[in-house]
């Protein structure tokens, strides 16, 4: 008997630990709240499968509620009798031990059209952007093999801006499946962060399936970033790797707008970081998130993507000779400085 009590007991106990954190959120058509749509947590951004966990139906608020185990999960909700599809802005989303707050963002799904294509060995993807029914120009389209980057970085194949139109294409493709994400960016930049105030979406029907001979024509809505917290405007999740600091100029006076970056590699600007800060404030002082230990090299510039170019700002981490800052996983670096200075033409 007194066996059967302590199984017990640690089968109670143990169900105490595996819910780390309760997550709520709004969803969301349009700013007006969504009842009646079912939230559901996955543990990448391939919702083809079946999910983690899902939530009761929202009510007339739009609330959601899901009890998640510690983890990294990414939201999303979609509703076939209405046409609707929702996501979370800033998946994955990271669940530890406190409560955590996700809003989504509904759209209404576009049709699927299948069309011959005149090359009977590859594929071929093309489609519309829209925002709240208006074709979008300037926007562009990213194609990836699988969510191993969590969607992010340029992919296997990025589209040329989109016209007045909203028109994009994609021509000899291999046959395969495809995860779309578009993404417009108020300054105009092909690479980066997506900030408050940008457009982006996910595609409902990814991975979507493009076969030899055929065209895929899709429509791909979009939604505004909505402000979030500074963290969420980085490259990596949150973690109890950190690095701390400020960046100044030659005269040791704080540098405000610029990020500061953190590669594996030597060879920067070619690859995506292993974590990018949020800009830097007036007071110049930064706050990076790094994915574990390991030596990074890490540096602040003004732009992202390709190599630093004449007229940025920018500088690299100067306290070791290869710029290599050794960091043990869960320790936090503080206060390193970082000069920058504009890249000159001699």
């Amino acid at each position: 008997m007194m066996i059967l009590f302590r199984t017990l007991l640690l089968l109670l106990l143990g169900s105490t630990l595996v819910f780390g954190a309760e997550v709520s959120g709004r969803v969301v058509l349009q700013d007006d709240p969504l009842a009646g749509v079912t939230v559901a947590a996955w543990s990448d951004l391939d919702f083809s499968g079946e999910p983690v966990a899902s939530s009761a139906p929202t009510g007339g608020d739009g609330i959601f509620h899901l009890d998640l185990p510690p983890g990294d999960y990414a939201l999303f909700a979609r509703d076939a009798g209405r046409g609707l599809f929702a996501f979370y802005g800033r998946n994955p989303l990271t669940v530890g031990t406190e409560k955590v707050w996700a809003g989504l963002q509904a759209v209404r799904v576009g049709t699927i059209k299948l069309e011959p294509y005149d090359d009977e060995y590859s594929a071929a993807i093309e489609g519309t952007v829209r925002h709240g029914g208006q074709a979008v120009a300037g926007a562009l389209v990213y194609l990836y093999l699988d969510v191993a980057e969590a969607l992010k970085g340029q992919g296997y194949r990025m589209s040329a801006p989109t016209g007045p139109d909203g028109f994009f294409a994609f021509d000899n493709l291999p046959e395969s499946d495809y995860h779309l994400v578009a993404r417009k960016r108020e300054d105009g930049s092909r690479q980066g962060p997506v900030r408050s105030g940008d457009l982006y979406g996910i595609f409902s029907g990814n991975p979507l399936s493009a076969r030899a001979g055929k065209v895929v024509a899709v429509e791909l809505p979009l939604v505004v970033k909505q402000q979030d917290a500074a963290s969420s405007e980085t490259f990596g999740r949150s973690s109890n790797t950190l690095v701390r600091g400020r960046v100044v100029d030659t005269a040791g006076k704080p540098v405000a707008n610029l990020h500061v970056f953190a590669y594996t590699d030597r060879v920067i600007g070619h690859q995506r970081p292993a974590a990018l800060s949020a800009p830097t404030g007036p007071d110049g002082r930064f706050l990076l998130h790094l994915p574990g230990g390991g030596t990074y090299f890490v540096g602040a510039r003004e732009n992202y993507g390709d190599s630093p170019a004449p007229g940025e700002r920018f500088g690299m981490y100067e306290e070791t000779a290869d710029h290599g800052l050794q960091v043990e996983t869960g320790a936090s670096i503080e206060e390193i400085s970082i000069t920058v200075e504009t890249i000159q033409l001699f």
